[in-house]
């Protein structure tokens, strides 16, 4: 696809699908990468557990069992692994992201890895990133790269296409950060099926959720949040150390003020 096309796509439905951005051994050596960061950090007694809490999980049954649902979750890996962190710099993922931004520089927010074990993995109800990091800008993407085929059996996103001309909708806090289950069924949004080194860009208005892993397959993810250097956060940066990294192109503000975060 052009650029033209990419950010004419994503700006009608708030996502893209880009196929293929990575393929044979240099996805193995990613696959490979996360799954010996999973073994290290369970080798080394580190919870990986995420607890996504909420009474929106009585909605949701996996197999008959309803506390059945594990998520392994790695935030800021780019400050675990060379070869994970290298992939915020990798052009075939910034390339389509500086397109549907509408800037040839890119900073980086966070990053995150998620992966769903076969049979038990989480769902998680719908959403808006927005509602976790508002900025004034609103030029915040995610890029979510597919280590596994992902479909509606083990967990693949659901989205509501077209839903980022809404804004913000007030959301629930009672333990995860979510629209109300009512109102916002995970059946309103299109499972969106990908392959093994697909990406999906999206917007953090765009409402997304996403089904339980119910088959006998992993659904592993590495998370990248972009946007432009010029955008800043309305609430408290989140600490992670990464946070303001440009990772495509240069910052525009050449010298900053004293005091100033990029």
């Amino acid at each position: 696809m052009t650029t033209k096309e990419i950010k004419s796509f994503f700006d009608k439905n708030g996502y893209i699908k880009i196929d293929c951005v990575l393929a044979g051994k240099r996805l193995q050596q990613i696959q490979d990468e996360v799954d010996f960061m999973i073994k290290r950090s369970h080798k080394a007694g580190r919870r990986l557990e995420a607890h996504w809490g909420g009474t929106w999980r009585e909605h949701i049954n996996v197999d008959g069992d309803k506390q059945a649902r594990s998520v392994l979750s790695i935030h800021r890996v780019h400050e675990h692994s060379a070869a994970l962190a290298q992939l915020m710099f990798d052009s075939n993922i910034t390339d389509p992201v500086a397109a549907v931004v509408g800037s040839e520089n890119l900073q980086l927010h966070h990053t995150l890895m998620h992966a769903k074990p076969p049979k038990i993995g989480a769902a998680f109800p719908l959403h808006q990133d927005y509602d976790y990091f508002p900025h004034k800008l609103d030029t915040m993407v995610a890029a979510t790269l597919y280590l596994d085929d992902s479909e509606a059996d083990n967990g693949c996103l659901h989205i509501i296409p077209g839903s980022h001309e809404e804004g913000y909708i007030d959301h629930a806090h009672d333990g995860s950060h979510h629209l109300p289950v009512d109102e916002y069924p995970i059946e309103r949004a299109i499972p969106v099926p990908m392959k093994a080194g697909d990406l999906l860009i999206f917007s953090y208005y765009t409402i997304h959720g996403s089904s339980p892993n119910i088959s006998e397959q992993w659904r592993r993810m590495l998370l990248f949040e972009f946007r432009s250097p010029l955008d800043c956060r309305m609430t408290e940066p989140s600490g992670s150390t990464g946070q303001g990294i440009i990772v495509r192109g240069v910052h525009p503000n050449p010298v900053p003020k004293e005091g100033e975060n990029y």
